[in-house]
């Protein structure tokens, strides 16, 4: 049998052993593990079941081959206990490293492992995760066959331990990923709560949450959030919108069918991702049909005059155009050898291969996706040449797919500027703006295109083209790295004398230092800043400072011995006593224990 010991997370997040995020201690035990393990099998079961690439242990050469054997198998599971948290929104990066081995009576092991701490996520989460990871790679290893059918061991993964833990878990899929691009890119992050994180350091922080940043306007979001407020908002400022009305029964519905020009769209007046909508409405019938479709999702309904063209939606971030996706309703692609009946098959047989937590939503084989199939010429049986992109649905949506196609270096200036122009409207630092234009090339004014609505916050779950736009986005919200210098002096008085006169070089360039000691603060202009909480708190307090534009650590040492409250310092000084002028006794141990928080050489120099 495996299960875990004890987990103990530290009251205030500590670096340690290089690793990317604070570490907290985790004590588990196993049974013995049968000689003849196969971790090669192993290892490949793991990336084809959990996509998962096990990187290979770090093995002591003191150990013995049990100690050797137990850490194999104890470093699989910290690797996969760490995706199980990711597969669940908890931001876990790095899955650790193994501090101790230790024999139990009679035959098993208990292994003690730093591990990522997130603060705020409840202990009792993370320990079912490790449990389930330990739990599922010791009955593999017991018996591999019990584990053939992936997808059952993704279901009770999914009802026992991946569902109930996202359905508390206010992390999104968009913050998870620009956190792992962020660790990616070595951006230090916190979580302050509720899914809310920071990146960056002091006058470089960001925060923000559901994707969304701190800098977007409140209101701006409530009103993106109703289609008929933000066509107003967006209308007011001279810039196109569909011609629109806003009906409540399904009589309004008829009658504002036969006042406005078919075809006409109806779509909920709150809701997102496609749901309730139908476009093409060109008959009274199909207008009351159309009404009670959309009425199941909100209890008001826009009718709106249909616009000729695709929907391109183009991110705008922080008042710059980022990325822009044409997006086109889930199409099934021939391969010129098999009906589509057969292609559409190995599609989703192919879909159902990915990981559940990953999957695409299966392509429709149903009377709307024949009737579309219809309108194009073909049918289930017919097999059209390779390559040819048949849609299956009249609209894009987040519930049947969506095809998206790139074309950021298409689009024409004045539809940028258009999308720039609606973020500032609302007050959206991040604003996904969807312009429908039957040519994204020419500008908005020419061709009739109009402004279909805008999200203040981008998608980027799994699947999704818009992740390979992180590492650009990350760039543009911070350009500086996100990291203010945080200097260190180990000493007493000698090293607060140096701190101060270092503090009085970054004044004279401008630069907002403060000094934190052991016992007390001292503001940018060297005045006490009452703080609470011990030295290491405080610090962490002034790297959540926006005014902070440096920090300036003087200590005695003997507290940053159980590490730092932070991955990285950008300088370290052991400051001598006067009047010998040597320095201190354990100089050589501090710096020795701190070396490993500097940067590499070639980063300090950049």
């Amino acid at each position: 049998m495996t299960y875990i010991l004890k987990l103990q997370p530290v009251r205030s997040p500590v670096y340690r052993y290089g690793l990317s995020q604070p570490v907290q201690a985790l004590r588990f035990r196993s049974a013995a593990l049968a000689p003849d393990s196969d971790w090669l099998a192993a290892d490949r079961w793991l990336a084809e079941t959990f996509r998962l690439a096990v990187t290979p242990a770090a093995m002591d050469p003191l150990w013995s081959e049990d100690e050797q054997r137990v850490a194999q198998w104890a470093w699989r599971v910290l690797q996969l206990a760490a995706q199980l948290q990711r597969l669940a929104r908890i931001p876990v990066f790095t899955p650790g490293v193994i501090t101790r081995l230790l024999p139990v009576a009679p035959d098993g092991w208990e292994v003690e492992a730093a591990i990522a701490q997130v603060t705020y996520f409840p202990a009792a989460d993370v320990t079912r995760c490790y449990e389930a990871a330990a739990i599922v790679l010791s009955g593999y290893l017991a018996n591999p066959g019990h584990f053939a059918a992936s997808e059952v061991l993704y279901r009770q993964l999914e009802a026992t331990l991946i569902g109930p833990l996202c359905r508390h878990n206010p992390t999104d899929d968009t913050t998870l990923s620009l956190l792992a691009a962020a660790t990616a890119a070595k951006l230090p992050w916190q979580h302050l709560g509720q899914g809310c994180y920071q990146i960056g350091w002091g006058c470089h922080a960001r925060r923000l949450q559901q994707g969304g940043l701190e800098t977007d306007s409140m209101l701006g979001i409530q009103v993106s959030g109703n289609k008929v407020l933000t066509r107003r908002w967006l209308a007011s400022a001279g810039m196109p919108v569909p011609e629109q009305r806003l009906v409540a029964t399904e009589a309004d519905a008829a009658l504002a069918w036969r006042d406005m020009a078919a075809p006409l769209v109806f779509k909920p007046a709150s809701g997102e991702g496609g749901q309730g909508v139908s476009v093409g409405v060109a008959s009274e019938a199909d207008a009351r049909q159309a009404f009670r479709l959309a009425a199941t999702v909100a209890g008001e309904v826009i009718v709106e005059r249909q616009v000729a063209g695709d929907t391109h939606h183009l991110q705008v971030v922080d008042g710059e155009l980022l990325f822009v996706m044409r997006r086109r309703p889930a199409a099934l692609v021939a391969d010129g050898h098999h009906d589509l009946a057969h292609c559409l098959a190995a599609e989703n047989r192919r879909r159902q291969g990915e990981m559940l937590w990953w999957r695409l939503p299966p392509l429709p084989k149903d009377q709307a996706a024949s009737a579309c199939l219809a309108r194009q010429g073909y049918g289930w049986h017919s097999i059209p040449p390779a390559g040819t992109a048949l849609y299956l649905r009249d609209i894009p949506s987040n519930i049947d797919g969506a095809q998206d196609e790139d074309v950021t270096r298409l689009v024409h200036p004045d539809n940028i500027a258009l999308a720039c122009r609606a973020a500032r409207r609302l007050g959206l630092a991040m604003a996904g703006v969807d312009i429908i234009s039957p040519d994204i090339r020419r500008p908005w004014h020419e061709n009739g295109a109009v402004i279909n609505e805008v999200n203040h916050a981008p998608q980027l779950g799994a699947g999704t083209w818009y992740r390979r736009y992180l590492t650009s986005m990350l760039r543009q919200l911070w350009p500086a790295g996100g990291r203010i210098p945080v200097e260190v002096y180990i000493g007493a008085a000698a090293a607060l004398a140096a701190a101060r006169q270092r503090q009085a070089a970054w004044t004279a360039q401008g630069v907002s230092c403060f000094i934190c000691c052991d016992d007390f603060c001292l503001d940018a202009h060297g005045q006490p800043l009452a703080m609470t909480g011990d030295a290491a708190h405080r610090l962490q307090a002034l790297l959540l400072e926006r005014r902070v534009q440096a920090v300036l650590l003087v200590s005695n040492g003997h507290w940053l011995a159980a590490g730092l409250p932070l991955d990285r310092i950008s300088r370290l000084e052991v400051v001598a006593e006067a009047p010998c002028g040597q320095p201190p006794a354990e100089a050589g141990y501090w710096l020795a224990l701190l070396q490993a928080y500097l940067p590499p050489a070639k980063e300090a120099q950049r």
